[in-house]
Formats: C-alpha cells, sequence, structure tokens
C-alpha cells in the first residue's frame, strides 16, 4: 500500500487558510473555492491567484483500502476527544467528526478523511467501555 501525505495546499484549503501564490515574483492572494459535491468522498479545491490569474484544482486521492483498523479508530476518537485535532494515519490529512442521528440517543458519529476517502460510522461510546 503507498503512504501519501495530504499535501500543505489541500490540507490549507480545508481548513480555509489564507494562501499566497506560488508563482515567483508574485506574492498575490489566492483564492480558493470548493468544487467538490456533497456526495463526493475526497474533496477538491480550485485555487486561482488574485493578482496573476495562475490557477490550479488540487484534490484528495481516494484510497479507501484498508479501512481505518480498532486502534486507528481508537486514536483518531481520544484525539477529537481531547479537543486535538485527529489526522488520518494513511496521510495526516485532518479528520471529520459528524453527529448523526440516532434515535437510541446515543452519541454516532461519521468520521470521515477528505483526502483519501476512508470512512466509519461508530456509536459513543462503544459497546465495550459499558462493560
Amino acid at each position: 500500500m503507498k503512504m501519501v501525505k495530504a499535501p500543505e495546499a489541500f490540507i490549507h484549503a480545508l481548513h480555509k487558510k489564507p494562501m499566497t501564490c506560488p508563482t515567483p515574483d508574485c506574492s498575490g492572494s489566492v483564492a480558493v473555492e470548493e468544487r467538490s459535491r456533497s456526495t463526493d468522498r475526497v474533496k477538491s479545491f480550485g485555487l486561482r491567484c488574485e493578482q496573476c490569474d495562475w490557477h490550479d484544482t488540487i484534490t484528495g486521492d481516494e484510497q479507501v483500502d484498508p479501512p481505518w483498523d480498532e486502534g486507528s479508530l481508537m486514536e483518531i476518537t481520544e484525539e477529537h476527544l481531547l479537543h486535538l485535532e485527529p489526522v488520518c494515519p494513511y496521510d495526516q490529512a485532518p479528520v471529520d467528526f459528524h453527529s448523526l442521528p440516532n434515535p437510541r440517543r446515543r452519541a454516532r458519529y461519521r468520521i470521515t478523511c477528505f483526502f483519501c476517502g476512508r470512512q466509519e460510522e461508530l456509536d459513543w461510546p462503544p459497546e465495550e467501555a459499558k462493560r
């Protein structure tokens, strides 16, 4: 399996952080436009320099196999509970926690890496923690 580290520009776009143009002799501000649809497993961003009209597109690299193992999920969850930024162990991209409706009034989350496209749904606390 190939390990790919998410590019810094992808992470900046995901966090909506300001970016400057990578073109030599240009320090213009780069406008970021999300181009992915809500059903896409990986995000895609359009980048355009407001000064020199340089443009590019950055997209995640979908690789959902192998899925996260139990140890990785526990580490991601612990980082989230400690209010740290959890990252995907395969590409170091930030991981998103999305709360899902659950009729049994238990916490249910979808955990997603928008760079590699891995997703997992889990109940919290896990069954083994209740014993």
